[in-house]
């Protein structure tokens, strides 16, 4: 198979998600990039943080009123990850 084939292949490949909830998903993506860093191709291709869960009453909660717990939301990360290069127990072990 020639090269460009190969990368045809690779490239269509869809990036495999994993979602990790968190006290700070500001610290728990520092962690992910710190031993993944995307420019050095580990396997996180992308990373986003948000929240999951919380009450059906409180759509688009500003931070502030997370921290408080009265939305019930958990703080999250999502990463989009290649999973020919680190595989989803690889992450969960980090």
């Amino acid at each position: 198979m020639n090269r460009c084939v190969v990368l045809l292949l690779l490239a269509s490949q869809k990036p495999e998600v994993a979602t990790f909830g968190g006290e700070c998903f500001w610290g728990v993506e520092h962690i992910f990039l710190e031993h993944y860093p995307p420019s050095e191709n580990r396997g996180i291709l992308k990373t986003s943080v948000g929240y999951t869960g919380g009450k059906e009453s409180s759509v688009n909660p500003p931070y502030l009123e997370v921290c408080t717990g009265a939305t019930d939301h958990a703080e999250a990360i999502r990463i989009e990850f290649d999973s020919s290069v680190v595989s989803y127990a690889e992450l969960v072990g980090s």
